[in-house]
């Protein structure tokens, strides 16, 4: 299926369908730009996008390559700082978060430190950047993660940012109203029903089992779960042109 199916085209639609008009959305460089442009372009016009480098109300006109990239502040309403945007963060002034990491476990924990033990890692990576910020802090996080077995593990190498409970499942308390909120992949849509990684709904073409296909942990179904939904093609052909 995935061979005559772009998966990172449904990743981009199914989570700009995830934003609301209105929404402000702390948003990252790559497939959560896009995303936010696609929403931006479509049905949420009204979107606050806010970039870790201080841009608040940005619409760049085309995929920034970094957070520092000419038209994130060329198109911006508001120019400040981290502090600016992070301070926003903290007084609740952001509704959604767009998150992605190396891995992911059941619980929603992301590792985007090291692969391997912490010390003698096989790999280690960038880190958190804001993105333990954003887990804590947001009312509202998506993850985006490519449908990828390996980024799928049963308790993640590192929690880079927390999600529903600890890496040994003792159900640490977190703050009112934040937390994971869904995990989309190319193939579907996952909730955090009950704490724990949950299939909510497939794309076209795909089938239930293609979007669980190498994941190492069982996952549950929703009661009113829906199989391969056809996501708008208009928004589809969207992201291509913008992937461009």
């Amino acid at each position: 299926m995935s061979g005559t199916v772009n998966e990172d085209f449904n990743l981009i639609v199914a989570t700009a369908l995830s934003l609301k008009n209105g929404d402000t959305c702390f948003v990252g460089i790559g497939i959560p730009s896009l995303a936010a442009m696609v929403a931006k372009r479509t049905h949420a016009p009204d979107m606050v996008l806010i970039y870790e480098s201080g841009a608040i109300d940005a619409d760049p006109v085309i995929p920034p390559l970094s957070t520092g990239s000419p038209c994130i502040p060329e198109s911006a309403s508001m120019l400040g700082d981290c502090l600016d945007v992070f301070g926003d963060l903290q007084a609740g002034r952001i509704d959604i978060g767009l998150l992605s990491a190396a891995q992911v476990d059941r619980f929603g924990n992301l590792n985007s430190t090291v692969i391997g033990d912490y010390k003698t890692p096989k790999l280690r990576m960038v880190g958190s950047g804001g993105a333990h910020d954003i887990a804590t802090l947001a009312p509202r996080t998506i993850i985006l993660m490519p449908h990828q077995p390996r980024r799928f593990v049963d308790f993640v190498h590192f929690v880079t940012s927390p999600g529903t409970t600890d890496r040994d499942g003792r159900g640490h308390k977190r703050p009112d109203k934040t937390g994971p909120s869904e995990l989309i992949t190319g193939r579907g849509r996952f909730t955090f029903d009950g704490g724990v990684l949950t299939l909510a709904e497939t794309f076209a073409p795909f089938t239930r089992a293609e979007a669980l296909d190498g994941i190492p942990f069982d996952v549950g179904t929703i009661p009113a779960f829906r199989e391969s939904l056809d996501l708008p093609p208009e928004s589809l052909a969207l992201a291509a042109r913008l992937s461009e």
